[in-house]
C-alpha cells in the first residue's frame, strides 16, 4: 500500500498526459473527418487525411514536451521551488524525469508510425486522382485540375500523373519528413539499453540528431500542402451541393451556384504544422 501511495503522483501525471493525447488526437481526427472545410481534400485522400492530421497534432504536442524532462536547470528549479509548497513524495517524482522522457519518446514513435503510414496512402491517392478507378473519378479529376498554371492555387499538390515516390521527393514536406523519420530511428535505436550501456558515446552523439529532427519539424509544413475551404467560402459554395455535378462546373447557372473552381479555391488556406 505504501508503494502505491508513493507512486500515485507519478501515475496521476502519466494519466493526465495520456488523456491529453487521446483528447487532442480525437478532436483533431473528427475535425478533419467531418468538417465541410476539408470536404474536397477528404474526397481525394479519404480517411487517411484525418489519421495523418490527428497523429501530427499528437506529434506536435509530444515534441513540445520531449525536451522538458531532460532540461537539468528546469528540473533543479522545480525541485527547489517545490520544497516550499509540496511534500517529499511529490518532489521525488522529479527524480523520474528520464522515465517521463522515455514515455514521451514512445508516444512519438507510435504517432510517427501512424503518421507515416497515413501519408503513404495520401501520396498514392494524390498521384492516382487523375485516373482514379473509384466512382468519384470525375470529381477527383476536376479537383486535381484546379489551379492549373498557377502554383499558388491548387488542391492536389501533384500537378500531373507521376510516380508517388518521385512526387514525395519533389516537396519540402516529403524530404523533411524522410529526414525527421531517419533521425528518429537512429536516436531510438542508439538509445536501447544494450547500446547505451556498452557504447555510451554512440548513444550520446546520435542523440544530438535532435537538432536536425527539430529543424525538419519546423520546416515540414512550410509549403502548406493540405488545403481547406474557409468557413465563408463553405457557406457561399456548399461542397455537398457543388460536388454532385463536377462536369458542369463553370457552365450556365452552375457558374453562380457552384463556382468553386476559383471563387472558392482562392480562399483555400494552407494548414501549416507538423506532418503535412
Amino acid at each position: 500500500m505504501a508503494r502505491v501511495l508513493n507512486d500515485l503522483p507519478r501515475w496521476i501525471t502519466v494519466s493526465v498526459w495520456i488523456i491529453a493525447n487521446i483528447i487532442y488526437f480525437t478532436v483533431t481526427y473528427f475535425r478533419f473527418d467531418q468538417s465541410d472545410e476539408y470536404y474536397y481534400t477528404r474526397k481525394i485522400l479519404g480517411p487517411a487525411l484525418a489519421w495523418a492530421r490527428a497523429s501530427a497534432a499528437a506529434l506536435n504536442l509530444n515534441c513540445m514536451l520531449i525536451l522538458l524532462p531532460v532540461c537539468r536547470n528546469l528540473v533543479s528549479f522545480l525541485r527547489g521551488s517545490f520544497q516550499k509548497c509540496c511534500n517529499r513524495n511529490i518532489r521525488r517524482q522529479l527524480d523520474k524525469h528520464i522515465t517521463f522522457h522515455r514515455y514521451i519518446a514512445y508516444m512519438i514513435c507510435l504517432m510517427t508510425v501512424i503518421h507515416v503510414g497515413a501519408h503513404v496512402f495520401n501520396v498514392e491517392r494524390y498521384a492516382e486522382a487523375y485516373d482514379s478507378p473509384t466512382p468519384d473519378r470525375e470529381l477527383l479529376r476536376v479537383l486535381s485540375g484546379l489551379g492549373s498554371g498557377n502554383s499558388s492555387i491548387f488542391l492536389n499538390p501533384i500537378r500531373e500523373p507521376t510516380d508517388p515516390i518521385l512526387a514525395t521527393l519533389r516537396f519540402l514536406a516529403g524530404v523533411s519528413g524522410i529526414v525527421i523519420t531517419l533521425s528518429l530511428i537512429i536516436m531510438v535505436s542508439a538509445a536501447t539499453e544494450l547500446i547505451r550501456r556498452s557504447y555510451f558515446e554512440v548513444f550520446w552523439f546520435t542523440h544530438h540528431l535532435f537538432v536536425l529532427f527539430f529543424i525538419g519539424l519546423v520546416v515540414h509544413g512550410f509549403e502548406g500542402i493540405v488545403r481547406r475551404q474557409t468557413p465563408a467560402s463553405v457557406m457561399q459554395h456548399n461542397p455537398l451541393n457543388c460536388s454532385a455535378n463536377p462536369s458542369n462546373w463553370g457552365r450556365g447557372i452552375h457558374l453562380v451556384k457552384c463556382d468553386v473552381l476559383f471563387q472558392s479555391l482562392r480562399e483555400y488556406q494552407p494548414r501549416l504544422g507538423c506532418g503535412q
